[in-house]
C-alpha cells in the first residue's frame, strides 16, 4: 500500500498519514470518515498525523465515499482477458444477494488511460472499487488512496496494492510446472509470455529464472509478446520460437489460450505432441481439459479470488478491516500434451 508523495506539489497523501501512524489506508480513511468505528487511541494517532503533516482530505473524494451506494466498479484490461468471466461471475454471486451490483469497465490494456477513466468510475459513486489483472498508474493510485473506497486488487497477489490483494503468486505457481517437466525428464523448457499485467509479468520472470536456476538449467529461452492472450498468438509465435530454439523440448504458455494455438500450429505443421513437442501452460480453466491433446496446466482459482473478494468486500463495506494480503494456493493438473515416459 506504499504510496509516494505527489512531486510536483508535496501535499501529503492518506497514505503518508497511515504509514506515519503505522495503520492501513483503510484504517486512516475510515478514522476520518466514521470516527466512531475506530478506537479512540486510533483516533488521536491519526489526528496527530494529519497535524504534523499538514495533511488536507479531499473532500469531493470524502462526499462521494459517505454516499450511500450499491454499485461495485471492476475494471479489467479486456473483457477476453483469461479469468475475467469466471472472476466477475463468482464476484457477483457473492455480491448480489447483499444488493450490490457489478459494473465491469474495460481498460483496454492501456494504463495511461486509466487516470481518466477512474476518475468516471468515481463520478458513479462507487461503494468499491475492483481492479483484475491490471496495474494502476501512480496517479490512478493516488486517486484510489484518496478516495477512502475499498479497493481490491485480484490476480498476481501483491503487497503494493492500493487495498486489499487477493490471487495467486506466479512465481510459485511456474516453479511448480518446472519442478514437475524437470521430474518428467524435460531438460530444455521454454517460456512464452503474452500481454499481462506488469505484477504478474514480474512474478512469472522470477518464477522462471529462479525454478530453471535451481535445476542448474539456462533461463534464457523466453519469448515475450505485446500481443493479447488468444489462439492467434501461440498460432503466430511457435515457428519462431522453433527456429531461434529448435532443442526446446517442452513449451511453457502464460495462458491456456496460447498454449492451444501452439497446439493447432503443431497439428498444422506435422509437429507430434508430446514426442517432438510438448506444451503447458498456466490457467487450468475449461478450454485445457478439452483440446487434443489435453493440456498440462497450473491451474488458477478464478472462482475462489472471486468469492473470497465478494467476502472482503462485504467485510470493508460493515466498517470491518480484512486482510490485506490473501494468497490463494494452486494446483498442477498433468495431462497428455506434456505425457513423456
Amino acid at each position: 500500500m506504499a504510496e509516494k508523495r505527489r512531486r510536483n506539489t508535496g501535499k501529503s497523501t492518506l497514505a503518508d498519514v497511515a504509514r506515519l501512524v503505522g495503520v492501513s489506508t483503510m484504517t486512516a480513511s475510515r478514522a476520518l470518515r466514521m470516527p466512531e468505528k475506530v478506537s479512540s487511541d486510533i483516533r488521536e494517532k491519526i489526528d496527530a498525523a494529519v497535524a504534523e503533516l499538514g495533511y488536507v482530505p479531499n473532500l469531493q473524494a470524502r462526499n462521494l465515499a459517505s454516499a450511500s451506494s450499491k454499485l461495485i466498479t471492476m475494471v479489467v484490461p479486456s473483457f477476453a482477458t483469461p479469468g475475467c468471466a469466471a472472476v466477475s461471475e463468482a464476484l457477483q454471486a457473492v455480491l448480489r444477494p447483499e444488493g450490490y451490483n457489478v459494473m465491469l469497465a474495460e481498460a483496454r490494456h492501456s494504463a495511461a488511460g486509466e487516470n481518466e477513466l477512474i476518475e468516471m468510475l468515481l463520478s458513479y459513486n462507487p461503494a468499491a472499487m475492483v481492479h483484475f489483472n491490471f496495474d494502476n498508474p501512480e496517479a490512478a493510485h493516488r486517486q484510489l488512496s484518496h478516495s477512502g473506497l475499498p479497493v481490491m486488487d485480484i490476480g498476481g497477489v501483491h503487497h503494493d496494492s492500493a487495498g486489499i490483494s487477493i490471487g495467486v503468486d506466479y512465481a510459485k505457481a511456474i516453479r511448480q510446472l518446472i519442478q514437475a517437466l524437470i521430474e518428467k525428464g524435460f531438460r530444455h523448457p521454454g517460456l512464452l509470455c503474452t500481454q499481462t499485467s506488469n505484477t504478474i509479468f514480474s512474478q512469472l520472470l522470477n518464477g522462471w529464472h529462479s525454478g530453471m536456476l535451481a535445476h542448474n538449467l539456462s533461463p534464457h529461452r523466453v519469448v515475450t509478446s505485446p500481443q493479447p492472450a488468444g489462439f492467434a498468438a501461440g498460432h503466430a509465435l511457435l515457428p519462431e520460437i522453433q527456429l531461434t530454439w529448435p532443442e526446446i523440448d517442452v513449451l511453457i504458455c502464460t495462458s491456456d489460450e496460447v498454449a492451444c494455438g501452439v497446439i493447432m500450429a503443431c497439428h498444422a505443421s506435422g509437429i507430434a505432441i508430446p514426442s517432438q513437442l510438448a506444451v503447458a501452460s498456466i490457467g487450468g480453466g475449461h478450454l485445457a481439459a478439452v483440446c487434443s491433446p489435453p493440456l498440462t496446466t497450473v491451474v488458477l482459482p478464478y472462482a475462489e479470488m472471486g468469492k473470497l473478494a465478494g467476502k472482503r468486500l462485504l467485510a470493508a463495506l460493515r466498517g470491518e478491516e480484512p486482510p490485506g494480503w490473501n494468497e490463494l494456493p494452486v494446483k498442477l493438473q498433468p495431462r497428455a500434451s506434456t505425457g513423456k515416459s
